[in-house]
């Protein structure tokens, strides 16, 4: 009956809006288009004294206007600017249609970053948009691109290809969700992803932080990130190698080929990543005399990382039929060698683990309905194989010294798993324009996976002897969206209210960390249904400034690794609730003189049953329901252009996300208590300079120098009282053992991209951490020294 009740809300919604506008009559309006037939958003439209920009659809619209006379200008970044004269004549309506042709190649490279970062700028949904096209020659990763974003925190446990943890707002772990090109990631694991993926790969990064558009169709909490791949078109090659610190290698290779008549494009990519990770850390080690622990700076000997990863791809393209029909295979080999468990107590000189697949997939495109209707299906078959492997007949010490042993295994829990995932994916996206103001969305993503495996030496049924993991779990979630977006005023006012139902199911047995005791009777089944309601406007005050204010009650679901644990030390947990938000955001950005952006944000959340990974039994670990968290925060970022070749950006957040309700005598004191292992302030500044004519005519050198500060968080939770007492928390020190404390951090890094007059040729190169300061992630890992890295690519146009 909710469900019926909330539909039927939301189709009146539409069908009165829809009436509404179609009693107004506007004196000229029109579309604005590329070559390719496709809408462009923010163009600048200039009639007489008036002027507006054109929305997503590409559609701009004039109140009435008296008989006359007029020139229309039409503009937007990376076209060239049309113009032409109207005649305006008594109780006539004109519809227009202007098409804009790109300018030089030249100059459309150089205007991307500038294109996409105007349209998302306009969104009601707050986007963090990173065009990695603008730095792909660049000698650095994804991660520590990301990392220079407002509101953004990576934390990577090691140096390159080592799994990373995206903080959003003080929101981390699987509260943020991942996406490619729209669809959610799970089903390719850790072999894509921003650790393992180079910049060539990505054509831009999309960080949502709270609200997520409805084309996402995930149940996250605290935000998502869409990696959006580069575009194939045209006949094209291009192929990198990079060299760096600590036995760093990457190199790839991408092309792609279409036929004459545009109708066929064939093409690949294949990237391969290979790091040993031996830099220098702090670990305490024992005295051989008194036994007492000692710090010591010791290179890591087993902590290296190999990633293969390819791609190939046909395409049917600008048929009547199909926009575009693309089949895709995807395959990745992931192996990465463990150093010591998730804190920094033991040293491992054996355990390792793999991930591997090959993915096909199928996508499909389509226009209809004169463009008002689009079609964008999306399904995925995968088998994905993870191994564990850890048999060792003895240990090592942090010098790298063996000792031989008669028990198997170095984790105290030796493991020989072989895991399969058989995974379905299905993404289904509609949109329709009802009329010129008022589009309806819906976008529907089906997962399923079933996972059975072996481990000789993991937990039996105490009934059959048989291994747990060769027992079938199962895992099923379906989430439905819908949006109806509206624009008011003249495309000033745009409004997108949407409603999600989320539906999940799993299966699977519960005690896996008690092997003497587990049977059937610890299978165990959940099912649960969910509704979210969401709604973003946006205001835009004049062509330089707007607000946005955003609400949104939702959901986020168990994930599979929540519920069946890893087999490895992570146990099931079949009892998880879902955690429950409550989420506020508001938002003003404004540009003077054409060359300073100013943008400020701030969010309120209040969350109820917070899922966190806790030990239970060590090493066991176990993801609970423990925490409920409420708080505030703000972000601002800067962004100036000034003597025509130089850029500086700036930008601070700050969280205060504390616990609250707890009610239990023993930790009663927890109340208000900042959440531990989460950075609560962290500012960037970055400036960067372009040449040309250095060397010879026509070569290009770009340079850049970034600095994060990062404040000291806290390992454990602490009391209120023991926290800094300055301002906001930003000066002072803790009264708590310094073990419990990841200090303050400063991260220094630069380099240069050098464009010689050869065509195609690029070189870049870049220092990370050139203070050599101490970096450490969320649970005092300590990341890698000062390093270098050089890149070579060269492109075929």
């Amino acid at each position: 009956m909710k469900r019926f009740t909330l539909l039927t809300g939301i189709s009146i919604l539409a069908i009165h809006t829809t009436s509404l506008f179609a009693q107004e009559q506007q004196a000229v309006s029109g579309y604005i288009y590329n070559a390719n037939r496709q809408p462009i958003e923010a163009a600048t439209i200039r009639l007489g004294g008036l002027e507006t920009q054109s929305n997503q659809q590409g559609y701009f619209s004039f109140a009435q206007l008296p008989v006359g006379a007029y020139t229309l200008k039409v503009s937007a970044l990376g076209y060239a600017t049309q113009e032409q004269q109207l005649e305006k004549y008594n109780g006539r309506q004109m519809n227009i249609e202007v098409l804009l042709l790109p300018q030089s190649k030249m100059l459309a490279e150089a205007s991307v970053e500038g294109r996409a970062h105007q349209s998302q700028r306009l969104q009601p949904i707050k986007t963090t948009l990173i065009d990695t096209r603008a730095v792909s020659t660049q000698a650095t990763s994804l991660t520590e691109l990301m990392n220079r974003a407002p509101g953004i925190r990576i934390r990577q446990s090691g140096g390159t290809g080592s799994n990373p943890d995206v903080s959003v707002n003080g929101f981390q772990g699987k509260a943020i969700k991942y996406f490619k090109d729209g669809v959610p990631l799970d089903y390719l694991g850790d072999g894509y992803s921003i650790a393992t993926m180079p910049l060539e790969a990505i054509d831009h990064i999309e960080i949502y932080r709270g609200i997520l558009p409805i084309y996402l169709g995930a149940d996250a909490l605290g935000g998502a990130i869409n990696l959006v791949p580069h575009k194939a078109t045209g006949t094209k090659a291009n192929a990198f190698y990079e060299i760096g610190s600590f036995g760093s290698h990457r190199l790839g290779v991408q092309g792609n080929k279409s036929s004459q008549d545009n109708r066929w494009l064939l093409g690949g990519e294949l990237y391969y990543n290979y790091a040993k990770n031996n830099y220098k850390a702090w670990v305490e080690v024992p005295d051989p005399i008194t036994k007492n622990p000692e710090l010591q700076h010791l290179p890591f000997f087993h902590n290296g990382s190999k990633h293969l990863y390819g791609e190939v791809f046909a395409q049917l393209q600008n048929r009547s039929w199909a926009d575009e029909l693309r089949f895709s295979l995807i395959g990745f080999d992931l192996s990465r060698e463990q150093q010591h468990p998730a804190m920094m107590t033991d040293a491992y000189g054996a355990v390792r683990a793999k991930q591997y697949t090959l993915a096909p997939s199928l996508r499909y495109k389509k226009a209809l309905l004169d463009g008002k209707l689009h079609i964008d299906q999306f399904i995925s078959y995968n088998n994905l194989q993870t191994e564990r492997i850890d048999t060792l007949r003895g240990s090592y010490d942090w010098y790298g010294n063996f000792t031989p042993k008669t028990s198997i295994g170095e984790t105290r829990l030796p493991s020989q798993s072989h895991i399969n995932e058989h995974q379905v994916v299905s993404r289904s996206n509609l949109s329709y324009q009802i009329n010129a103001h008022t589009q309806l969305g819906l976008n529907y993503v089906f997962t399923q996976v079933n996972r059975r495996g072996t481990d000789p030496y993991g937990p039996t049924l105490e009934e059959t002897g048989v291994d747990v993991l060769q027992l079938q779990s199962t895992y099923k979630k379906q989430v439905l969206g819908l949006s109806l977006d509206n624009y008011w005023f003249d495309e000033k006012l745009q409004n997108q209210l949407m409603a999600k139902y989320y539906n999940y199911n799993a299966s699977g047995i519960q005690n896996t960390w008690l092997s003497a005791n587990v049977g059937e009777k610890d299978r165990r089944t959940v099912s649960e249904n969910y509704w979210s309601l969401a709604d973003a406007i946006r205001y835009r005050l004049s062509t330089k400034s707007l607000f946005r204010l955003g609400a949104e009650y939702t959901y986020r679901l168990p994930e599979r690794e929540e519920l069946f644990g890893n087999n490895i030390f992570i146990v099931p947990n079949f009892e998880l609730k879902p955690e429950q938000s409550l989420n506020f955001t508001l938002g003003y950005q404004q540009t003077f003189f054409s060359s300073l952006e100013v943008e400020a944000n701030a969010f309120y959340r209040r969350t109820k049953d917070q899922i966190l990974l806790v030990t239970i039994d060590a090493p066991n670990a176990q993801y609970k329901n423990q925490e409920n968290v409420r708080g505030y925060g703000f972000d601002l970022d800067v962004n100036y252009r000034f003597w025509t070749n130089y850029r500086f950006n700036a930008n601070a957040t700050w969280t205060n996300l504390r616990l609250y309700g707890i009610t239990s005598e023993k930790n009663e004191w927890m109340n208000d208590a900042r959440l531990r292992n989460t950075p609560y302030f962290f500012a960037n500044i970055g400036l960067q300079g372009k040449y040309g004519n250095l060397l010879r005519n026509s070569d290009k050198l770009d340079i850049f120098v970034n600095y994060n500060f990062m404040r000291e968080f806290y390992l454990e939770t602490i009391p209120k009282s023991w926290e800094p007492n300055g301002f906001l928390g930003l000066s002072g020190n803790a009264n708590v053992n310094s073990n419990l404390i990841i200090p303050n951090q400063h991260l220094l890094s630069g380099g240069f991209t050098y464009h010689p007059s050869y065509r195609g040729l690029t070189i870049g190169a870049e220092v990370r951490n050139i203070l050599n300061k101490n970096l450490y992630d969320y649970y005092r890992i300590q990341r890698p020294g000062r390093s270098f890295y050089l890149k070579l690519s060269y492109q075929i146009p």
